[in-house]
């Protein structure tokens, strides 16, 4: 009955696209770190939150090469983001909202990230990782989405003021 409608309108029904290229890109303020991006190990709780002293500790397979992959509408994907700290004090740091582009591609995409409104710290010598997943709905429609999040570090009363239980929960 919608696709009739449509075409009485003049307007052609929209085609979900399958797949879709999904890039997560960082930009940073005020922090030197970076944020890797890396496939989950078995099923990691989502939103699990944690500092670790060895990568081996962390529940990642392989790396996401070029921070991308491929989602079928319907789909959703799980994958840990990872952040080391080899130096001798502690980094505090917060994620701005997430941004899309192209915009019309948002439509139908669900990302459960780091954009929380949490602070969150990466302990001297320490490796900082947040289990996140990103959803398509069956009926998203683009061939690509760029999603950036800018990861924005502060000192550690700011940090302390907005941060997280340890462990990771989100509502």
């Amino acid at each position: 009955m919608l696709v009739v409608a449509l075409i009485t309108m003049g307007m052609a029904p929209v085609q979900a696209a399958s797949p879709a290229k999904i890039t997560i890109n960082w930009e940073y303020k005020n922090f030197a770190e970076k944020v890797e991006l890396f496939e989950a190990k078995g099923y990691p709780r989502l939103w699990e939150t944690k500092s670790v002293k060895t990568v081996a500790e962390l529940p990642i397979a392989g790396r996401l090469e070029a921070a991308s992959f491929t989602l079928d509408p319907g789909a959703r994907k799980r994958f840990v983001l990872v952040m080391r700290n080899d130096g001798n004090k502690p980094l505090y740091f917060f994620a701005a909202p997430h941004q899309t582009h192209p915009v019309e591609h948002s439509l139908g995409f669900k990302f459960k990230c780091l954009c929380v409104n949490h602070a969150f710290t990466v302990g001297p010598k320490e490796v900082w990782y947040r289990v996140v997943e990103l959803q398509l709905a069956e009926g998203f429609v683009g061939d690509a989405l760029t999603v950036t999040h800018t990861i924005i570090g502060i000192d550690a009363a700011r940090a302390k003021e907005f941060s997280q239980p340890v462990g990771g929960t989100d509502n």
